[in-house]
């Protein structure tokens, strides 16, 4: 769904299963090419940003989550596909709603002050 010209999806908690916070292609792109460093996976910002893109507009309606699509995207064992899947999971189902609501609510009330 485009929200303000930036794509953005709901994420599944990794624990829980849950829904969580709006992910912008950009974070999810930023996170993914963390985590392909982390295992020596050598790909450019916009073969990533395509994957994700991909995934957005192609896949996640499914109910088919980002973390296996991703791993099963990349040429891997299935061991160091299903660690990268973790992996993905990991930092892609954070989620501080309290946090971010408060940082929300200090924003708007600076923009409110100037």
């Amino acid at each position: 769904m485009a929200v303000n010209g930036t794509h953005r999806r709901i994420g599944r908690s990794a624990e829980t299963g849950g829904e969580s916070r709006p992910q912008s292609v950009e974070r999810l792109v930023a996170q993914t090419t963390a985590v392909l460093a982390r295992f020596d996976v050598r790909w450019s910002r916009s073969k990533v940003s395509r994957a994700v893109r991909a995934y957005m507009h192609h896949v996640q309606g499914n109910g088919f989550a980002f973390a296996d699509f991703f791993a099963n995207q990349v040429v891997l064992s299935e061991y160091q596909r299903r660690l990268m899947a973790d992996e993905l999971r990991k930092v892609t189902a954070y989620v501080d709603p309290v946090g971010e609501r408060a940082v929300r609510n200090v924003l708007r009330d600076q923009g409110r002050r100037r």
